[in-house]
């Protein structure tokens, strides 16, 4: 199992038990699976051959097998092909393809086989497309693992060749108070206390004789007229000495100290997690490979290196009806070394009185990063906004952004797009994100938003910048090259993009640059994006009788119509979505511009 130790597989395999794992009837693309696999959560099956070689999940929707899969409870889908012997894509989808959406897909995470995490929501319906990307098909093998959210883990981490071991695992199990400081200068200070769990099978280095690992970086954010941003962060809590309690929900070791022993718990107070003298800058970590340097012990005013947010990102004036939440994330040597720090993420929802002090509210929700909170809060306290869509990219050889994305129809044609990117710890971070944007269509309102960095902290706060072409690209002040200190998206940090465009969305990708240089300098987000306006054939943006003669032209005269209307994709022309533009588009065209009555 692709799980780092024997608790989580005992986890797991009691949630599976009561997963529904079913072929989906409305297709035919079936093929018979063996009953006693299934039951398992393992389906073993041959796919047909496919023609779309070296697809995606999106254009080989058509063929390969589906399954569906009703969730049990709230949690974490993970579906994963590494057993396989074939090249596969997986995609999942919240219905049926054409009237869902497609919300999450993987490709090449294991070898050439794919291992895909989506949210589920309890007893809400997922399908499951399992297809060949060359094309051969051949014996495939789907392990689907429901993961709770629970406080013992939320997303399973991997070891290389996907083999479990005994290694640490650090989780943030629950935040258990908030200290609040005097302001400075309209800017208030805050720390977050922590319960912190080893569910690892090996003990977690600890303290000042390891470089202070682990460190815990706190973050603040605001969620209100549908988008939620990061308001504030701080510097990272060192550790000091670990106690060796239980309350983890399994048997603790008994080691502390120097270690935090297997099954663990250690506890601080706020008002100790926000003591300067052990807060260390951000930029003196690596999320990814869990790198450390032990804090300088420097102190200054009331929100020096602490959690800081500006009293106006709070105002009951300008922010009446706002939710707020808080996240810690932690950065750990041996536990990133063991690659299980994808569930060191937990946030938890909190209330703003009018002098400005924080109350927790509800529950830790343990293994997940404040980003998932516009989903889950949306529309209101617990009240879920299914027009959220969730999904993760992982760069390839590094790290984990999550990504959430909203698109609101505005009414008389336009629509909002709305995109937040969390970074959970890629140290090569984020510089630049593109879309793709159809010709003629119109774009306004274009939108950023960061989080400030502080106290010693060497990151220069500008904003990025953005240009618009047939793309519209949002990109760091200065490259890597010009600055490495640029304003980049680093761990533990959530930027937000957004704009307004006259075109409806369609299911599409968006370009995510890294910062820093790697082997892959791009990676690819599947999000909906604009698409194009069927039957605006001359590019205005509005279909009405201007359009006929172009249509005519582009059916009897593609080469004089391409002359006359270049950067207007025929497309446009494709009424009946065949993927063609011919003769049979015609009736759907006079349909559209002379409706009847």
């Amino acid at each position: 199992m692709f799980v780092s130790t024997w608790r989580r597989a005992a986890a797991l395999s009691a949630c599976a038990a009561g997963a529904a794992l079913a072929l989906a009837s409305p297709f035919t693309r079936i093929v018979d699976v063996q009953p006693s696999l299934v039951e398992r959560g393992v389906t073993t099956a041959t796919l047909a051959e496919s023609k779309a070689a070296e697809g995606t999940a999106e254009s080989i929707a058509s063929v390969g097998t589906w399954f569906e899969f009703i969730a049990p409870y709230d949690g974490i889908l993970m579906t994963e092909t590494c057993n396989s012997g074939i090249d596969t894509v997986v995609a999942i989808w919240d219905g049926t393809p054409g009237s869902g959406r497609q919300i999450a897909s993987g490709d090449d995470e294991c070898d050439t086989q794919s291992i895909v995490y989506s949210d589920m929501y309890e007893g809400a319906t997922y399908l499951i497309h399992v297809a060949s990307k060359d094309g051969r098909g051949g014996e495939f093998a789907l392990n689907l693992k429901p993961i709770p959210v629970t406080p013992f883990d939320a997303t399973p981490a991997t070891v290389e060749g996907g083999i479990a071991a005994e290694a640490p695992d650090v989780v943030y199990t629950r935040i258990n108070g908030i200290q609040s400081y005097a302001a400075v200068g309209g800017i208030r200070a805050y720390a977050l206390g922590s319960d912190t769990c080893n569910i690892g099978l090996a003990n977690l280095k600890w303290g000042g004789s390891h470089q202070g690992t682990p460190s815990l970086a706190m973050n603040a954010f605001r969620l209100h007229n549908g988008r939620l941003v990061q308001i504030g962060q701080g510097h990272c809590k060192q550790a000091c000495c670990a106690a060796a309690g239980n309350g983890c929900g399994f048997s603790c070791n008994g080691v502390g100290g120097a270690l935090l022993g297997a099954g663990c718990l250690d506890v601080y107070g706020a008002g100790y997690n926000g003591g300067q003298s052990r807060l260390q800058a951000r930029a003196q970590l690596n999320a990814f490979t869990g790198a450390h340097t032990l804090a300088n012990g420097t102190t200054g005013d009331s929100i020096f290196k602490r959690l800081q947010i500006a009293e106006s990102a709070m105002s009951p004036t300008t922010y009446a009806g706002a939710l707020y939440f808080v996240d810690g994330v932690y950065v750990a040597s041996d536990d990133a070394q063991a690659s299980n720090s994808l569930n060191n993420a937990s946030y938890h929802r909190v209330t703003v009185d009018a002098s400005y002090n924080m109350t927790l509210q509800g529950t830790t929700q343990v293994g997940l990063p404040a980003i998932m909170a516009w989903r889950a809060h949306g529309l209101g306290v617990n009240q879920v906004d299914t027009r959220v869509v969730d999904s993760i990219v992982t760069v390839p050889a590094e790290g984990r952004f999550h990504v959430a994305h909203k698109v609101t129809d505005m009414g008389n044609g336009w629509y909002r797009y709305d995109y937040a990117i969390y970074n959970l710890n890629s140290d090569r971070s984020a510089g630049s994100l593109e879309i793709d944007i159809p010709a003629g269509a119109t774009v306004q309102n274009v939108g950023f938003h960061d989080v400030n960095y502080h106290s010693g902290e060497p990151y220069d706060n500008t904003d990025w910048t953005s240009t618009m072409g047939n793309k519209l690209r949002w990109q760091s002040p200065q490259t890597f090259a010009e600055n490495p200190n640029s304003n980049a998206l680093r761990w533990g940090t959530m930027y937000n993009f957004w704009f307004e465009c006259n075109r409806p969305p369609v299911n599409g990708s968006a370009t995510l640059g890294l910062f820093k240089p790697h082997t892959q300098q791009t990676v690819p987000m599947a999000v909906r994006v604009p698409g194009i306006l069927k039957g605006d054939m001359n590019c205005d943006g509005v279909v009405n009788n201007f359009d006929i003669d172009p249509f005519v032209l582009a059916l009897v005269n593609r080469p004089a119509y391409l002359a006359l209307y270049p950067t207007c994709p025929m497309e446009h022309g494709d009424m009946n979505s065949d993927a063609r533009f011919d003769n049979f588009d015609i009736d759907p065209f006079i349909a559209l511009i002379a409706p009847t009555p």
